[in-house]
């Protein structure tokens, strides 16, 4: 009987011998570990790059910090562009001066218009334009249409008795002279007399322009 207690006694204590051993070789075994660099790609076998490292476009390898700072230029590196520091040009050029002497050539009518008088008007201002170009583009001779029957002050300004085209010059601030092209209706049946009028008596207004 005491035989046989021995032996479990001894039985158990090498059961806890070996337990302990192979603790103890199980905790140098993971202590002497290297350390793996990265997980392994299911599909091709290979480690992956660490998620605590990023390789640089040079080859290098950066830690995450560093490679936060990655593509970041620096202001005083050549080649870079600070926009908040840039000055962009925008002058306004001036506007030109308006000329010292100005021919505004007013073409009068009425409210209800015949044929002949829309044609009168049309005539004249399609004359004024071709023949002055120039002028209208420099700012020095002008074209308007007024309503006299709904502006009565210049019917007695300019004498007005029928649809007509008065010149008028304005040197300064305040118009200087005009003048009524009133022959007008007497040359409506001659094209080219009614041209030659029109032109004629708006290049001598204009030239005395002082």
């Amino acid at each position: 009987m005491r035989l046989l207690k021995r032996s479990v006694t001894i039985a158990l204590l090498l059961f806890v011998g070996a337990t302990v051993g192979m603790l103890i070789a199980q905790e140098v075994s993971h202590k002497d570990a290297v350390p793996i660099e990265g997980d392994r790609d299911v599909s091709t076998g290979e480690l992956t790059e660490p998620v605590d490292a990023v390789e640089a476009s040079d080859g290098t390898v950066a830690s995450v910090e560093e490679a936060a700072t990655v593509g970041v230029e620096d202001s005083s590196a050549p080649g870079f562009e600070d926009t908040e520091a840039e000055t962009v040009s925008t002058a306004v050029e001036p506007p030109e001066s308006e000329p010292p002497c100005v021919v505004d050539a007013i073409y009068f009518h009425n409210t209800l218009r015949c044929r002949t008088c829309k044609s009168n008007e049309e005539t004249t201002k399609a004359v004024v334009e071709e023949e002055f170009a120039e002028e209208f583009a420099a700012g020095r001779l002008r074209w308007s249409a007024i309503n006299m029957e709904r502006q009565q002050h210049y019917v007695e300004e300019f004498d007005l008795v029928k649809p007509t085209l008065i010149l008028v010059r304005t040197a300064g601030e305040e118009p200087s002279d005009w003048v009524a092209l009133d022959e007008t209706w007497s040359l409506i049946q001659s094209e080219l007399r009614f041209a030659d009028y029109v032109e004629t008596e708006t290049r001598a207004f204009l030239e005395a322009c002082p």
